[in-house]
């Protein structure tokens, strides 16, 4: 019997304020990569329930204190399937729709800061599309928030 594989889980938030969405903007061409944004969030911890992650990363990534609204969708990279696109491991990426708790909307850089991390820019949805996000989400979250199902089951009902 073979082992389990490791595949890795991250949480990131489509953050919904005044119809945008909080995007960090990221340059990391030293490494081969390229100018583009994503949505706050990483690695969930074993033993995290996959909303606490969310809350924990947002907050560690922008300052910001959130709730998660809901479940959008799941993105899972294999990396054969992907061309290594986003590095060597399988991953799934779980996406959540969050909403700010206190009202403070100006995001900060974390501490210590991501070294290849630009800055933040709050994006009009109707600017989604024309943004580089890796991966590519943007057409996933306009989609997403078109349905007010939660998609994730974590409890009882």
């Amino acid at each position: 019997m073979s082992d389990l594989p490791s595949i890795s889980v991250s949480v990131k938030a489509a953050i919904i304020h005044g119809g945008k969405v909080l995007l960090l903007s990221y340059d990391d061409s030293a490494d081969g990569g390229c100018f583009h944004y994503n949505l706050p969030g990483g690695k969930a911890i074993e033993g995290e329930s996959l909303r606490d992650a969310v809350v924990r990363k947002v907050r560690q990534e922008t300052g910001l204190a959130v709730r998660t609204v809901r479940s959008m969708f799941v993105m899972e990279y294999v990396p054969g399937q992907f061309g290594k696109n986003l590095g060597p491991q399988h991953k799934t990426q779980h996406n959540f729709l969050a909403e700010i708790t206190d009202g403070r909307t100006a995001p900060r850089f974390s501490d210590p800061r991501d070294p290849i991390q630009l800055g933040f820019e709050w994006v009009p949805l109707d600017q989604l599309t024309t943004k580089t996000l890796i991966p590519q989400v943007a057409p996933a979250i306009l989609a997403a928030l078109t349905d007010t199902r939660d998609a994730l089951v974590d409890r009882a009902q």
